[in-house]
């Protein structure tokens, strides 16, 4: 292995400084920094975490190039490994007939005119596929894995017919005769200095850059875990830390020691971040056309911290405690400040590596013979056959086996795998559309639940209409139209309950009753003392002597409810929340939503307090009607926001509603029900359509979904001619949650399988109170599918917790007003869940978090692989280990033609439909005949080859079995 260094064509290094000058030299680093920003995460802190299109920067490109090109920028995988495609083919996930159906979609040739295509060779290199050769594992096959023994087992018919005259080893000599083996690729150029120092030196200056990087910028965000804050935070990262590192005592490792010196220097000539990596990018000879590749490479590196300091620094109130100003110019002069120190210590020269060439991995001349001898095996093609070749035959053959390498082949394996996923939903959809209703209509429902179109809850609306058949679930975006900044009674300031591409207006403030005010002011002063005793011990335990005696003296005590809380976490959990509501007082509540004048505006936020009540008829409105619910209410309509609340877990807010910015619903319910309850709101409604009978009262609610909690807000209110209903209601949601938890039981291996709804109702509600529970709930895992209609399109129909389920009526909607509306609200937030999940689950090393065993939460921004590494990113493996990593299926109840209009109309929505990010159909309303989204055009869908199984009830499809299952249709009669 040699390493060449070549001079410089003109003999030194800072030419290309000279081209402009500072001010615009400066400028344009502005540019390629905020250009370069682009490609980190933009996963913000962990109280906030929303999920997110992993390759957002690449979005303005078509999805199997985005997932290429993002695996070689990140250097992760694209999509699943060929292994998992074939296994998937093995138990029938993927047919042959849907590899040949994206087969006929590819461009075809002739390879060797009259007998082979480019068609015929992709479908036996896909089915039966390729032998797995890494290049260094040939002579091994060769002389112990059987390669000459025999020919591959799994050939097709017609070509073990053709081999059967012939034998292995002829067929590889034939193969070493007339391929040339292909020679190495050439040397690679380094694009940062690590690659040279470690390939001449055995140095990874990554190791030594990154641990005092990531301790100083983990103390710089650090939200109130740290015993002793960062000094000098005020003044920003690089000032901080150059204040910082020179002192006397500090203590720097080995090749880090000129860090002192630089620290000094730049402290004393005042610079500023973008000097410092000016001259930065000067010492390292950085050409001026490379910055951005150089920069990017730079932060990619770390790419976690320093996608957290981007967030932070584009929106500083994401920060849940500590808001200190943050710079991602500042992030990178640091980092390239110990970059430069760290090459001159361990090369003497900060310029050489620039023209120093890399050798190529380990690589054997012998891949491409290997892969032409399983290629022709597959064809049938004999020893004497292969001989026979014209020199641009077998030239022809060579490239098309190239070119149809193992990224390729999984590219396409993944497009039939996704085929199958969709036609085992649009059929059994169609089907199941074309038969008489399950359940009969009734003159006037008992109740209308609104659910959130969350995925999760698919499985209780179900059970609900299962077990009451007079009951109709809605599913709208779970925020139900007020954008709000929300304050709880013990909140110390607001949050944004919305999705993250809407900024909230109107602030409201939960407060408690007149008659209450004196309880919340005890309720504070306990809270405030209670906090006391806590911020008291968490000093005494990082002290000297007070931390000795409080661990000799409070230490064993601490082993009781500790125990109690791993053995009996639900009976410790019942036991806190007893104790909570016997000595802290519990104020009666109301929230703070009325606005009259234009003086309710504040002037350093900017909020509105409270909405007028033509705002509030307007949010009613955005919700009732594009879900179709214009008039004949029932005489119960209960609003459920939901949520998820566990113990120990990181990733909590990842659970909670995404519609609400990775925050609970319950406030947005409660807030819904409140308006829509107002005489003034409802004869503001009749003018724009919507109806709402006198007799009609909404009520909100929560749904925990981890424990299945259910709880109804200002039930106080509710008119006692209608506590029988709220009665009936009640009972046949606790009847819904306990199934919901045996459904979600199924996929727990530590439930069993012979575990009753009781029994499992427990058993989640434990899970959620365990601290060592790394699979609290299995979140939006198994999302897959997105549908946008009327719910009697989908009613009584399992969809095995796999669908979101955005009520909406074209019937109803001659405008396309209220098609805009639910698209636009339910596609990016479906959109960015379903490829967060994605991409964690095709490479969770790079794209994912990750176990969680190691994680340890840092600073409450993120967390870290043991006590330092980088932020990790996405979703831990336990999340997603489940998942079928498919694009979502949207599928939306209207004809493309309006559909589109709406799509075209939203550059976003444009953006991620024409470049195939989602899969897209719609079912016309009228006849329910399906088309599909493909290459740009709507094609008609046909084919009737999945069946619609009938089962008597969900609990009789899915008992005893864990695996996804395909859609079912709910008969009681069926029995």
């Amino acid at each position: 292995m040699s390493i060449r260094t070549h001079a410089s064509p003109c003999g030194c290094h800072d030419s290309w400084q000279e081209t402009q000058p500072a001010e615009g030299r400066l400028e344009h680093l502005r540019r390629v920094v905020e250009h370069a920003a682009h490609s980190l995460p933009v996963q913000g802190p962990l109280g906030v975490f929303v999920h997110y299109n992993t390759l957002r920067s690449l979005q303005h490109r078509r999805f199997e190039d985005a997932v290429i090109e993002g695996g070689d920028l990140f250097k992760a995988e694209p999509f699943l490994s060929e292994e998992a495609y074939q296994t998937e083919r093995s138990r029938q996930r993927i047919l042959d007939e849907d590899i040949d159906a994206v087969l006929s979609r590819e461009p075809d040739a002739d390879i060797l005119p009259g007998r082979l295509t480019r068609r015929e060779l992709r479908r036996v290199m896909l089915a039966p596929g390729m032998r797995r050769v890494n290049g260094i594992n040939i002579s091994w096959q060769l002389e112990e894995g059987g390669w000459l023994d025999a020919f591959r087992s799994d050939l097709p018919e017609p070509s073990a017919t053709a081999l059967r005259r012939d034998s292995p080893s002829a067929l590889w000599d034939a193969c070493m005769a007339r391929v040339k083996p292909r020679p190495a690729p050439p040397p690679a150029m380094p694009k940062r200095p690590r690659d040279v120092v470690l390939a001449q030196h055995g140095i990874d200056m990554d190791a030594l850059i990154h641990p005092p990087l990531i301790r100083l910028t983990g103390a710089y965000l650090d939200q109130g875990i740290a015993y002793w804050p960062m000094p000098h935070r005020d003044k920003g990262l690089l000032r901080a830390a150059r204040k910082i590192m020179p002192q006397a005592f500090a203590i720097f490792p080995a090749h880090l020691s000129g860090v002192r010196a630089e620290f000094l220097r730049q402290e004393a000539a005042n610079l500023d971040a973008g000097t410092v990596v000016l001259e930065a990018l000067e010492q390292l000879a950085v050409p001026l056309g490379q910055w951005e590749e150089f920069v990017t490479e730079e932060l990619l590196a770390l790419r976690g911290w320093a996608g957290m300091i981007r967030m932070l620094e584009a929106d500083v109130t994401l920060a849940p405690h500590d808001r200190v100003r943050c710079s991602l110019m500042e992030f990178l002069a640091l980092r390239l400040t110990y970059t430069v120190a760290a090459l001159k210590d361990i090369s003497g020269d900060t310029a050489a590596w620039r023209t120093t060439q890399l050798p190529v991995p380990r690589f054997d001349p012998l891949t491409h013979v290997a892969r032409m001898f399983d290629v022709v095996q597959l064809l049938g093609i004999s020893s004497s056959e292969l001989v026979a070749f014209t020199d641009e035959d077998l030239a022809r053959l060579g490239q098309e086996i190239l070119a149809c390498h193992e990224t390729e082949r999984r590219r396409l394996l993944h497009l039939a795998y996704e085929r199958r996923h969709e036609r085992r939903v649009l059929i059994p959809l169609a089907r199941h559309r074309s038969m008489p209703r399950v359940f009969p209509s009734s003159n006037r429902l008992v109740a209308q639940v609104v659910f959130c179109i969350d995925e999760r809850e698919e499985s209780i609306r179900r059970a609900l209409e299962e077990v009451d058949p007079s009951i109709e679930t809605v599913g709208v975006a779970g925020f139900f139209g007020v954008a709000i900044n929300y304050a709880g009674i013990d909140d110390p300031g607001g949050v944004s309950l919305c999705p993250v591409v809407v900024d909230p207006q109107h602030s409201v403030r939960e407060v408690p009753v007149e008659d209450d005010a004196h309880l919340q002011k005890q309720r504070q002063g306990l809270r405030r003392a209670w906090a006391g005793v806590v911020r008291n011990g968490f000093i005494s335990s990082r002290s000297l002597v007070r931390g000795w005696i409080s661990t000799a003296c409070l230490g064993f005590l601490s082993l009781f409810p500790l125990a109690l809380r791993v053995l009996t976490p639900l009976a410790y959990g019942r036991f806190i929340k007893w104790l909570n509501r016997a000595f802290l007082p519990e104020p009666r509540t109301e929230f703070a939503f009325m606005s009259d004048d234009a003086a309710s505006r504040g002037a350093t936020t900017g909020l509105m307090s409270g909405f007028t009540t033509e705002e509030q008829a307007e949010c009613v409105y955005e919700v009732l009607g594009p879900a179709g619910l214009h008039k004949g209410h029932a005489r119960l309509v209960v609003i459920l926001g939901h949520g998820s609340t566990s113990l120990n877990n990181p990733y909590e807010s990842a659970y909670c509603c995404q519609a609400c910015g990775g925050h609970t619903g319950a406030p947005n319910a409660r807030l819904f029900a409140l308006i829509a309850n107002r005489p003034a709101v409802r004869e503001a409604l009749r003018a724009k359509g919507v109806v709402i009978p006198e007799d009609t009262w909404f009520l909100g609610g929560y749904h925990d979904t981890c424990n299945e909690d259910i709880h109804f807000f200002d039930t106080d209110l509710l008119p006692e001619t209608h506590h029988g209903d709220l009665a009936r209601v009640h009972q046949s949601l606790d009847k819904a949650r306990t199934l919901n938890a045996h459904e979600r039981s199924r996929r727990f291996e530590a439930a069993g399988h012979d575990i009753t709804p009781e029994s499992s109702l427990r058993h989640v509600q434990e899970r959620a109170e365990h601290i060592g529970e790394p699979r609290p709930e299995y979140g939006h895992c198994t999302n897959a599918v997105t549908f946008v209609g009327r719910r009697e399109i989908t009613k009584g129909l399992f969809m095995d917790r796999r669908a979101f389920l955005a009520s909406y009526d074209a019937t109803k909607d001659p405008t396309n007003e209220a098609l805009a509306q639910v698209v636009g609200a339910a596609l990016p937030v479906c959109y960015n869940i379903n490829l967060d999940y994605y991409f964690s689950a095709v490479d969770n090393d790079v794209y994912g978090s990750g176990t969680k065993l190691p994680h340890n939460i840092n600073g409450l921004v993120g967390v870290m692989n043991g006590y330092q590494s980088d932020l990790r990113t996405g979703l831990p493996a336990q999340a997603v280990e489940i998942h079928e990593p498919v694009r979502m299926l949207f599928i939306v109840e209207t004809t493309p033609e309006r559909l589109m209009s709406v799509i075209k109309a939203d550059s976003e929505l444009n953006e991620i439909v024409c470049n195939q990010w989602i899969r897209l159909a719609t079912m016309d309303p009228d006849d329910g005949h399906v088309e599909v989204y493909r290459d740009g055009v709507f094609k008609r869908f046909e084919g009737n080859e999945e069946p619609l199984p009938v089962a008597s009830s969900s609990m009789a499809w899915y008992r005893g079995k864990m695996e996804h299952l395909p859609l079912a249709r709910i008969d009681p009669r069926a029995a």
